[in-house]
């Protein structure tokens, strides 16, 4: 669906600021319109923040101070995108080893610190990041952002199931226990700013049956999760979606599989929709309806690097590297997420000309010790998954495929209930007629419980060719 200036103005126009926050009336509004400035003035409005950011990190922040020094720079030499070249790539070891070096001395007149976010942890020791209130803040200005996007009606009702940790705390600053609902009068983000519907709190720990019958009760218009357990939750209706109110959904965390998105879609009959952050930076970008993740250049820099640091050209795939312009707590310059995406370098279909990357194809840190083949393998299964007919698929619930080291693969299973033996061979069929010659075995086990990763994400794939999350 292509869009204009106008179009996005009308739909922020929906949005009725609460008593007290006609000051932000502007804002949102120059928000509406950095989405259609020419790129070059893109260019330098975020060229603009990050000379800022830059001037700030190279007098009071001791890590950046020594490495300016080292290579002999001075902060104007970085007023430009193209300036970051000049500066190294961040990854998770350098900012783990470099500690309180990273956090700022002094922070700008006005400012404040807001407190320590972690990143989940899944595939390395989690990483923390000091944020100012300014840098808070503008996660709920990006997500009504997200939310005007994907066409949400502000007055609708809001559902989450995520992780208890994730969940907002009880008034007397406990975790939402499993089995209860929080009902907030407005949105979580949104209702900072804006008059809203009702926002419903749920943990992804109860089991997805109780998830289901919840979901069922509370009868929401949006409901957001991570990406697996929307799948989890298609699986436990047996192919007919009972949430009869719900108008879209909303992935997080997790990476969204083509067949993931197909098989969810296809069976709650309403469409996902997706944004990009990370708890270090923040939101960084939402996916339009052309499929691109447009990246928010008021709070931040991307770029999607090669193997040697060189841009990647149209289509290539490559190293989701972001540089935060907002956060003057712990600046991050040219920080590399771990993920996968990639590169788009023309126009977007959708009027847009804020700029964007593709498909997020995986984590660096999963992917990169695979031996070759392996991923088409893991394809493999989850299309079969996919195409099993409804009826032998019945009683699934959630699934996890694991590589042993011997070239193994094992498909774990969690069921409600006896699977028949027309599963498994439909599975073993579909396996063994995907590669030529001889395939790698393939057991089918069924087990009671699949643990989740360090942070508690769920991995659909693991292998014993990933490193530790410690190493």
């Amino acid at each position: 669906m292509r869009t204009s200036l106008r179009q996005e103005m009308q739909e922020m126009a929906r949005w009725q600021l609460l008593p007290g926050r006609d000051s932000f009336r502007d804002l949102f509004s120059r928000f509406v319109a950095h989405e259609f400035m020419a790129p070059e003035e893109q260019r330098r409005f975020s060229g603009s923040l990050l000379a800022a950011i830059a001037r700030h990190a190279a007098v009071h922040v001791p890590y950046y101070r020594q490495l300016l020094a080292e290579r002999g720079l001075t902060a104007a030499d970085i007023r430009d995108p193209s300036d970051l070249r000049l500066l190294p790539v961040l990854k998770k070891p350098e900012l783990l080893l470099s500690g309180n070096r990273m956090l700022a001395e002094q922070l700008p007149p006005g400012e404040q610190n807001h407190g320590w976010f972690s990143s989940s942890g899944t595939t390395g020791k989690p990483v923390r990041v000091m944020h100012t209130k300014s840098s808070n803040l503008l996660f709920s200005i990006l997500a009504v952002r997200q939310y005007r996007w994907y066409r949400f009606d502000p007055m609708a009702r809001f559902a989450s199931i995520r992780l208890s940790s994730q969940n907002p705390a009880l008034p007397d600053g406990s975790l939402l226990p499993n089995g209860k609902t929080l009902k907030q009068p407005r949105w979580r983000y949104g209702g900072n700013f804006f008059h809203t519907g009702p926002h419903l709190h749920f943990n992804v720990e109860n089991p997805v049956e109780e998830q289901l019958a919840w979901l069922v009760e509370q009868q929401p218009h949006y409901l957001l999760s991570y990406s697996e357990t929307l799948e989890h939750l298609v699986f436990a209706c047996n192919g007919v979606w009972p949430v009869r109110s719900l108008r879209k959904l909303s992935a997080i965390a997790e990476q969204l599989t083509p067949s993931m998105r197909k098989r969810i879609e296809e069976t709650t009959g309403v469409p996902i929709e997706q944004g990009y952050g990370l708890n270090e930076i923040g939101l960084v970008a939402v996916r339009c309806s052309a499929g691109r993740y447009h990246w928010h250049v008021e709070h931040c820099i991307v770029e999607i690097l090669d193997e040697e640091g060189t841009p990647c050209g149209e289509g290539e795939a490559g190293h989701v590297v972001v540089t935060a312009l907002r956060n003057y707590a712990m600046p991050l310059f040219r920080y590399d997420t771990g993920d996968i995406a990639v590169a788009c370098t023309d126009a977007c279909p959708c009027g847009r000309t804020l700029p964007a990357f593709g498909e997020i194809v995986g984590r660096y840190s999963r992917i990169a010790f695979l031996p070759e083949g392996t991923l088409p393998k893991v394809g493999t299964l989850r299309s079969a998954l996919e195409s099993v007919p409804a009826e032998l698929a019945a009683n699934l619930r959630q699934f996890q495929v694991h590589q042993y080291r011997d070239g193994r693969f094992e498909l774990r299973l969690v069921t409600a209930g006896p699977m028949s033996e027309a599963f498994g061979g439909f599975l073993l069929e579909k396996w063994q007629s995907s590669f030529a010659g001889d395939p790698a075995p393939l057991d089918i086990v069924f087990v009671d419980h699949i643990e989740r990763a360090p942070g508690g994400k769920f991995q659909d794939f693991t292998s014993e060719f990933m490193p530790p999350p410690d190493s």
